[in-house]
């Protein structure tokens, strides 16, 4: 049982894993190894933000507020590598740079117990490009949290290919732990999540740019629209609930309209067609909806939505 956790810069991502693990009932050590005229400048801005969001936290009732105190209590500050040697996991949490996310893993090796699971927090680099800069490139693996990483309930797990099934289910045990919900992916550039959102960011700023809507209209269109379906229906159960026939004639329709090979429409799709896999009304799309199994999935995300609704018009009501 992971019982002490090391992080490794105390930027946005790093202080808020440092509370995430602080909350979990471990001891933290907060590492800033960027050189500064003040050396405990960033640490400081780091606990004075993690101390704001743990009140947050609390004066929203997601956490009882005799857990802060305790919680804080269990961060400490460094501002160089020691005393990592009891912990049992150090999450890497510095800017998207190649070159100095291996330097630091460099500068690791034979400072952390031997058994210390090694994770980087990236979001884009693959665990290809760094996992031969960690000694015992076995227990390496990206985990990669969204930001807000304390309150975004979504972490990727991204093993390499050196990387151990034990390692791996040592970290989705202990994030699970932590009150997250794990994903495991393949290594795969942006791995799941900024994939997707890289696309529909950089199709949101197109749609500005053709004077389709402004920036405040698509936020309200996400929030109203996107936002609500998928925090309740997951896009390939969305795909199925709507059909998946009606995907591939709007890809294809986008594609013509458009001209853009960014429509196209995935052959996966094409292969659904053809099987006639549409979804719930033929029994099977890519999930299986055989017997009542159809009813079942229906009702739940009827109820779903309805109960997100509900949830909106009470916040919203004076």
């Amino acid at each position: 049982m992971i019982e002490a956790v090391a992080v490794i810069g105390p930027g946005r991502m790093g202080r808020q894993i440092a509370l995430t693990c602080a909350l979990g009932g471990c001891r933290v050590l907060l590492v800033d190894l960027k050189p500064r005229a003040d050396a405990g400048a960033g640490l400081a801005d780091a606990r004075r933000e993690i101390a704001r969001d743990l009140r947050l936290m609390a004066e929203e009732d997601v956490i009882k507020s005799a857990e802060v105190g305790p919680a804080l209590e269990r961060i400490e500050e460094r501002t160089e590598i020691a005393g990592l040697e009891t912990c049992g996991f150090v999450q890497e949490a510095l800017p998207e740079s190649v070159d100095l996310k291996r330097e630091v893993f460099a500068r690791l090796a034979g400072r952390i117990a031997d058994d210390a699971i090694v994770a980087s927090t990236s979001s884009t680099i693959s665990p290809r490009h760094l996992a031969d800069a960690v000694r015992g490139p076995e227990r390496f693996l990206v985990v990669h949290w969204l930001n807000p990483a304390h309150i975004i309930p979504l972490v990727e797990v991204v093993p390499g290919a050196a990387t151990s099934a034990t390692v791996v289910d040592r970290t989705v045990t202990f994030l699970t732990r932590l009150g997250k919900t794990p994903v495991r992916c393949a290594d795969s550039p942006g791995f799941i999540v900024p994939r997707l959102q890289v696309l529909l960011m950089n199709e949101a700023v197109r749609l500005v740019e053709e004077g389709v809507a402004m920036p405040e209209e698509i936020d309200r269109a996400i929030r109203s629209g996107m936002g609500f379906r998928y925090a309740s229906v997951g896009v390939f159960e969305f795909i199925d609930w709507g059909g998946i026939d009606i995907l591939y004639r709007a890809s294809a329709f986008m594609r013509r309209a458009t001209g853009d090979e960014r429509y196209r429409t995935p052959r996966l799709v094409e292969e659904k067609m053809e099987r006639s896999e549409l979804g719930p009304k033929t029994g099977r799309g890519f999930f299986d909806y055989a017997g009542e199994t159809r009813e079942r999935f229906e009702t739940a995300k009827v109820r779903q939505l309805l109960r997100r609704l509900k949830r909106e018009r009470e916040d919203d009501a004076p």
